[in-house]
């Protein structure tokens, strides 16, 4: 296979290439978009709420499939903040329940593996104002933990 080969077929089915590129395009619009419209709703929370708790979610990009994820607060979408790799949600002090999942791939080789999930768990969860939170997944008890970080 040589260049010229390659230009041809490019030449001819430029519309498949084309089509790649927009939903390539439109993806990380869509993604960008996502991220600014979820901190921005965390900003605003912070704003109204400034002795809210930090609750920052584990992400173990090796191992698992995807981090802690909060689907629901008290039955409404989580006011989430990101610092770099770090992400997480901003909570109210008190007692609060949210409703979380994780799924995580066992047994990995090249190409066979099981990914395990937790399904929706609600867990009840007990802040303090202004302080900082790990909401966690303890693999080998397989639960969820949640505990005060005091270095932050």
């Amino acid at each position: 296979m040589d260049l010229d080969y390659l230009l041809d077929m490019l030449q001819a089915n430029w519309y498949y290439f084309a089509a790649c590129v927009a939903v390539c395009i439109g993806v990380a619009v869509y993604t960008v978009m996502n991220k600014k419209k979820a901190r921005a709703t965390g900003n605003t929370f912070l704003t109204e709420h400034p002795n809210a708790a930090k609750i920052y979610l584990t992400l173990k990009t090796m191992d698992s499939y995807e981090p802690v994820k909060v689907h629901s607060v008290g039955g409404n979408a989580p006011a989430m903040f990101f610092e770099g790799p770090k992400s997480g949600f901003y909570l109210m002090p008190g007692k609060s329940d949210a409703e979380i999942s994780y799924k995580y791939i066992v047994g990995s080789v090249a190409y066979k593996h099981a990914t395990r999930s937790t399904g929706k768990v609600k867990k009840e969860l007990v802040v303090e104002a202004n302080k900082s939170y790990l909401l966690s997944f303890d693999r080998q008890a397989e639960k969820f933990t949640f505990s005060l970080l005091e270095n932050e």
